[in-house]
């Protein structure tokens, strides 16, 4: 209604008032008068008539006021619930095509609630679908976390959010369904397939290796069939479980078998792992999934697999849990750890068989190809390597002189390298006994020892010394061929290129003595000072036959008369 037919209704009203008023009031001094009443009654009377039309007046105001306020409050209590509702979609209010401030226009308040009203639904509904949503993606981020981990996803992802403002008292209290929440979610649920498909080719690899391992080590991995149908509870499995399968080796494999006493090789076992009867809940679903893994991999063309799958072959159902990652890992470890030893226990008996075998004179040829027969750290291969030692040791208890003899050559070559004097040998008192037992030859392999140690640490030294010795000779070459007058005359056999060679000798003699008698001049001491002891070549004190060396060439320096023009 407008403000100008709004005045005509109220003028309309006070006019119509007005003449009925003015109609009934006249009739009041007639019925006073009849009733013989005084004159202050009628007085009385328009009070009351007045204030019977104030107070009819105002009743029907304060009635129109109170619907008022009660639409205004429930206006006011359904707009609170669209301004929660609004915080929690954020930017997805955008999908309900209109806001708040626009309906607060509407002047007539039931209209307005109407309005408001459908507003809210469609708020709500649009809420609980991206409540929904949000749940979905919340469960699949909790799946996520149980294949990686309590730790990986933080608490409040894992977790639905409140909106801003909301209690945590209240049940039915908004969660966040903001865009930016559904980004941080997604991001966190795109980081966690990310995690999963590099573990799932992390434990492809470990399963790899883990199969490569018994490969080398000569243990059969276990197999679906071999695997109990059920976990027995309670009870732990043995990782490593040896049990017999007889494999003869040949003879003709042992290139040593004809020279020794000893029969052929025990018969070799294969190695199972995981007895049928032994399982335990999380480790016996492990070896499944090892098992089944194995299988599919055997069972796929090497030429039809992709380059570079989303998802390893044979783990496509695999949920790469901690659990089962450590359990890989150490597996792995366990076996790795297995063929070290076996490997250094393998290297140990070579070492000594080496020896054995040249102190027997087995030639080099026989040698590799006993090894090249016994490669890898089976347990065959060990066996095999602990019957040979086995054989050769019964050998060098029975041709002990045999033993004894090369390993004097051996001592005999050391010294020479040493170039040890007759005396220092002499000192070796056992180089002469002739009777051969065991404890000779132990003092015997003892001196060994202890003369390679020594060569070790005079390598460079008696490199130096070696050379040095090597151009004194060439030096007394030159001045025995100086006194050899037929080089110049042309007598006896022609050699053209002698006098060139002389020529090259001199200079490298001239160049490479002083250098090398200044460098041993300080390292001999050196290595005097810190042994204790002189440093002797074929039982004479080097230092002593250099200095004197040294001294010589200096008289002889001085005796040599000055060339022309200096």
């Amino acid at each position: 209604m407008s403000g100008a037919s709004t005045a005509a209704a109220l003028t309309s009203l006070l006019n119509s008032l007005h003449t009925h008023l003015q109609t009934q009031t006249q009739l009041l001094p007639t019925l006073h008068a009849q009733l013989g009443l005084p004159p202050s009654a009628l007085e009385e009377d328009l009070k009351a008539l007045q204030q019977q039309l104030v107070e009819s007046v105002e009743l029907q105001i304060e009635k129109r006021r109170k619907e008022v306020e009660s639409w205004m409050e429930r206006c006011d209590e359904i707009e609170n619930q669209c301004v929660r509702y609004t915080k929690a979609l954020g930017g997805n209010i955008k999908a309900t095509g209109t806001n708040i401030g626009e309906l607060r226009k509407e002047q007539a308040l039931p209209k307005r609630y109407e309005m408001i009203s459908e507003y809210q639904e469609k708020l709500r509904q649009v809420y609980h679908t991206k409540l929904e949503q949000l749940n979905t993606l919340t469960n699949r981020l909790n799946a996520l976390a149980r294949t990686l981990g309590p730790d990986y996803f933080a608490h409040d992802i894992l977790e639905p959010a409140l909106c801003p403002g909301e209690s945590v008292v209240d049940a039915g209290a908004n969660r966040d369904v903001t865009p930016e929440r559904f980004l941080k979610l997604e991001k966190e649920l795109v980081r966690g397939k990310a995690e999963v498909n590099k573990r799932l080719h992390q434990l492809s690899a470990t399963f790899i290796q883990i199969d490569w391992l018994y490969t080398e080590l000569g243990i059969v991995p276990p197999a679906l069939d071999d695997l109990p149908s059920s976990p027995i509870f309670g009870a732990r499995s043995s990782v490593i479980q040896p049990a017999g399968s007889s494999s003869t080796a040949s003879s003709s494999n042992d290139p040593f078998l004809s020279s020794t006493p000893t029969p052929a090789s025990r018969t070799s076992s294969s190695t199972f792992l995981f007895k049928d009867d032994i399982a335990a809940v999380p480790e016996y679903e492990y070896q499944q999934t090892f098992a089944r893994f194995v299988a599919k991999v055997e069972e796929v063309d090497p030429e039809n697999l992709p380059e570079n799958p989303t998802i390893p072959i044979g783990l496509e159902t695999v949920d790469p849990t901690l659990g089962l990652l450590s359990w890989a890992a150490s597996l792995s470890t366990s076996l790795e750890d297995t063929k070290r030893q076996r490997e250094a226990h393998i290297q140990a008996m070579y070492d000594q068989l080496e020896g054995l075998w040249r102190r027997l004179g087995v030639p080099d040829a026989d040698m590799d190809l006993f090894v090249d027969n016994h490669r890898g750290s089976t347990e065959e291969t060990v066996r095999e390597y602990e019957d040979e030692l086995e054989r050769m040791l019964e050998l060098k208890r029975e041709r002990m002189g045999t033993f004894v003899e090369s390993a004097r050559e051996e001592i005999i070559k050391l010294w020479d390298d040493l170039m040890v004097g007759e005396e220092e040998r002499a000192d070796f008192a056992p180089f002469a006994d002739d009777e051969f037992t065991e404890e000779l030859l132990t003092i015997h392999e003892d001196e060994i020892r202890r003369l390679k140690e020594e060569r070790r640490a005079k390598a460079p030294l008696l490199s130096s010394v070696k050379k040095y010795f090597e151009i004194c000779n060439e030096e007394k070459e030159l001045a025995a061929a100086a006194s050899d007058q037929s080089r110049l005359t042309g007598r006896g056999p022609r050699d053209p290129g002698r006098l060139l060679r002389e020529e090259k000798m001199r200079k490298r003699v001239s160049k490479e003595k002083p250098r090398l008698e200044q460098e041993l001049l300080v390292s001999i001491p050196a290595w005097e000072d810190e042994a204790g002891r002189p440093f002797l070549v074929h039982g004479e004190s080097f230092l002593q036959i250099l200095l004197e060396a040294v001294s010589a060439n200096d008289q002889e320096n001085r005796r040599k008369p000055p060339r022309a023009g200096l």
